[in-house]
């Protein structure tokens, strides 16, 4: 029986909650089922709520088995408390793997972390199996603009990030990516990867079959001269909420009824919140809401916003699957190649200027104004679209494939 190791320090567990289509508890899963025993290692420290698990029944039952690695922890994305901590769990990885008695046959590790990532790597390469990654984000790219936005001197600073994501990207047998941006991105620095496959995260399009009645908050109900807007994901610095908020109080002040539904939670939520309230905003805030609740939200809307500021380097993210997934025109901001490319192929939505207020509203007056006949296409272009590239449990054969190539 062939072994894996999957070295993954963001994800989610059997039994916690969370949006449950972590990308990395699914494929375990689909290697389990194939008769490979799999371990997966990650952190006792839990990113999304920013707190410490525990070992749990669940976690007992699972068709595989979970190591959880000690980690400092930390409060905020941008902080030195982070670095610290992310370092702290490379080090906790590194005595693993030193300790551990287990021969494994291949592994499978998540990018980033990066020092995590390169210690998996330069560990395969010492036992000569094949180490396979998934790119997840690009470090330190995404930094550049968002943390310290100073040309040359960013890339100068960022140097031995750069450096060592040159590094677990060269020594790869294989890569993997969220999308195709990505995968270009890690390709450049290798010249020996057998496995080159871009897979979007996608989602469960069997989730949004039939109508579910547990909600995990009570849900607001739409009044019907209503036009809800959905924005789901991160309230943080990469996505262009203000814009949002602004956008459609234009709009609103010009006759339309839209209402901003803005699901999810981040360090910005009170920010946003506070600038919705001074431009007397009628923006719908629900918080953190489980997968039902958010199904709620989306099927309930009349159309979707992916909004994210210009320097982000963001390509097709968690969001962009569940909103092609619940059949809604999208109105986009991202100004990513890849993306743009699908929506010009697909047609399911309109673009806007990203933290243009004016171009949003314009946007939003022409979504409104389409006839019934060009609402329902754009809606089922977006549903092929899921259907065709996003639906995880068709998509994430290709990668379970991958591993076996490389295993055998």
């Amino acid at each position: 029986m062939k072994r894996v190791l999957v070295v993954a320090q963001f994800t989610q567990l059997p039994g916690e909650k969370g949006n449950n289509r972590s990308r990395f508890k699914l494929i375990c899963e689909m290697l389990a089922k194939e008769g490979y025993k799999v371990t997966v290692v990650t952190s006792k420290f839990r990113e999304l709520d920013r707190t410490f698990r525990t070992v749990k029944g669940e976690f007992n039952s699972a068709p595989y088995s979970i190591v959880l690695l000690d980690e400092f922890g930390y409060y905020k994305n941008i902080s030195f408390r982070r670095v610290y901590s992310m370092w702290s769990f490379t080090r906790s990885l590194k005595n693993y793997l030193d300790r551990t008695n287990d021969d494994f046959d291949l592994i499978y590790a998540c990018v980033p972390g990066l020092d995590s990532a390169l210690v998996a790597g330069k560990y395969a390469q010492k036992k000569s199996i094949p180490f396979v990654i998934d790119v997840q984000d690009v470090w330190p790219e995404v930094m550049y603009d968002l943390i310290l936005d100073i040309p040359v001197i960013s890339k100068i600073l960022f140097s031995p990030l750069q450096y060592m994501a040159n590094r677990v990207y060269s020594l790869a047998d294989g890569i993997i990516a969220v999308s195709k941006t990505y995968l270009e991105i890690a390709k450049r620095k290798n010249e020996k990867s057998l496995i080159n496959k871009y897979i979007y995260i996608g989602t469960d399009l069997n989730l949004l079959t039939g109508k579910s009645e547990t909600y995990s908050t009570n849900v607001f109900e739409k009044q019907v001269d209503e036009f809800w807007i959905a924005y789901i994901g991160s309230l943080g610095h990469s996505y262009d909420i203000y814009t949002f908020i602004e956008g459609a109080k234009i709009a609103n002040d010009k006759g339309i009824n839209v209402r901003p539904i803005i699901i999810g939670s981040g360090p910005l939520e009170n920010e946003f919140k506070a600038y919705a309230n001074k431009i007397g905003s009628n923006a719908l805030f629900t918080g953190w809401v489980d997968q039902p609740t958010m199904w709620y939200y989306l099927k309930s809307s009349d159309a979707v916003i992916n909004a994210i500021i210009k320097k982000s380097p963001a390509s097709i993210t968690n969001k962009v699957g569940d909103y092609l997934s619940s059949g809604r025109r999208m109105l986009n901001g991202s100004l990513n190649k890849e993306l743009l490319e699908l929506l010009n192929k697909y047609n399911f939505g309109l673009n806007f200027e990203p933290e243009n207020p004016i171009s949003l509203s314009e946007a939003i007056e022409k979504i409104y104004s389409m006839n019934i006949q060009q609402r329902e296409q754009m809606g089922r272009n977006a549903r092929k679209l899921a259907e065709n590239m996003f639906d995880r449990k068709k998509t994430y054969t290709q990668i379970i494939d991958s591993i076996k190539e490389l295993l055998y």
